[in-house]
């Protein structure tokens, strides 16, 4: 049988094939609905692509919890026949399960390769490029993006990616571009939105930024729980722009923190928030003991060093200094690790990027910028995307700063700041 975008699948009932696109369809929109994989993997056990997509759907959970709900979906698939390509799948998703990713990556670009028509498959490697780092990983995400533009030229959901791509390279024009087309096609386009907050913000088009993200916040929250709340996040990010921490927090309270506190989303979100806004100059002392209390178990997991160093943040600002040790001796047991990760990330970038993390929200932000500085040239490898990991660029510019290093400050800060319209945020932190 062949799926709604005509690739081949191994089923013979249509209505597996139908819960199949379904879901494809509700993850390419990031839109509410997509656990309903987890029914149709239960009621076609049998059916390849369905196991295939309910581990991708808790692959995405990026816990050691649903790490493991996944691999029992992956192992389901290994005694079932299954093509060529929900091999190829199952084997990139395997790599993406051990941690592996890099590997899992290129796995998924070869399938898009053979087969230009699986948008699925490539956003799952927009997800990877993620976890590698997007801004380090932009040029090879916009490659691969452009060799599939063929094949998705109008597709709103293929535009939302190819804009945020353009975007990671710099390429503010040709992002925008492709978010207003994606959005002139289809309005309820979370992804596209996101892409074009990214060019506002990188811009200092505040006014308009907040505009736009206001006026698509009603939708925002009709979409799936993630994307609402990043979206969120960075329209909270706007009001920071212009000091209006009133507004960032009211954000904060009604769409970031608090609704699905236990989601990695809502918890990375939540914490790289208020400690832009301590940056800022606003203490949030209040808020570190609740969001603690809900990664202190997951500190401690070592999915990708970005993650880490939110939770060690928000560990040394709430006090917790048992939990923050435990975690930090976890961190630097990957970073001694053998495997190409720890190699790759953890040992040369990672395992410093946290240790400064933890530092500066114990208040050692001479020793945070000692850590940092080293590293800072290729931080963007840690995970996260150009916005995200501003949250390093202005924790190194206020650990230069509180280290008494001014010029070294001052050149960073210029860096940093170049070829945006400088903002009230911009100019409190020139201080």
């Amino acid at each position: 049988m062949k799926d709604a975008r005509g690739l081949d699948v191994s089923a013979n009932d249509p209505a597996a094939v139908a819960a199949a696109d379904d879901f494809a369809a509700r993850l390419l929109r990031l839109d509410q609905g997509v656990e309903g994989i987890l029914e149709a993997a239960k009621r076609w056990p049998d059916t390849p692509i369905i196991q295939l997509y309910a581990a991708a759907f808790w692959l995405y959970g990026q816990t050691d919890g649903v790490r493991e709900t996944a691999a029992a979906h992956l192992r389901a698939c290994e005694v079932l026949a299954m093509n060529r390509r929900e091999r190829a799948l199952h084997r990139a998703l395997a790599l993406w399960h051990g941690n592996d990713n890099l590997y899992a990556v290129e796995a998924l670009e070869a399938i898009t390769a053979e087969w230009p028509g699986d948008l699925f498959t490539a956003k799952l490697a927009e997800f990877l490029y993620y976890v590698l780092g997007q801004q380090y990983m932009g040029p090879r995400f916009r490659a691969h993006i452009r060799r599939l533009e063929f094949a998705h030229a109008e597709d709103p959901d293929f535009l939302a990616m190819a804009a945020f791509a353009s975007e990671l390279c710099g390429d503010y024009g040709e992002a925008e571009a492709r978010a207003e087309r994606a959005l002139g096609i289809a309005a309820r386009n979370p992804w596209a939105q996101h892409a074009l907050s990214h060019v506002l913000i990188r811009q200092g088009r505040v006014r308009e930024g907040l505009a736009r993200l206001e006026s698509f916040l009603p939708l925002l929250a009709t979409c799936g729980r993630p994307i609402h709340c990043h979206d969120a996040w960075h329209l909270a990010l706007l009001y920071l722009e212009q000091l209006d921490v009133a507004a960032a927090m009211r954000v904060f309270r009604t769409h970031i923190w608090g609704i699905t506190p236990d989601f990695v989303v809502e918890q990375l979100d939540a914490i790289a928030l208020l400690w832009r806004i301590e940056m800022a100059g606003t203490p949030m002392d209040a808020q570190w003991p609740s969001i603690a209390e809900h990664v202190a178990a997951r500190a401690g997991e070592t999915f990708m060093p970005f993650m880490n160093a939110h939770y060690v943040y928000a560990l040394a600002r709430a006090g917790h200094g048992d939990a923050l040790q435990a975690a930090l001796a976890r961190v630097r047991a990957r970073s001694a690790a053998d495997d190409e990760e720890a190699k790759r990330v953890w040992a040369p970038v990672g395992g410093a990027v946290i240790e400064a993390a933890a530092a500066f929200g114990a208040g050692d932000r001479a020793r945070a910028a000692a850590l940092l500085d080293p590293v800072m040239p290729v931080m963007t490898s840690i995970g996260g995307s150009d916005a995200q990991d501003d949250l390093f660029r202005q924790a190194y510019l206020r650990s230069l700063q509180a280290a008494g290093r001014h010029a070294d400050a001052a050149a960073y800060f210029d860096r940093i700041t170049a070829g945006k319209a400088s903002t009230p945020l911009d100019r409190a932190l020139a201080n």
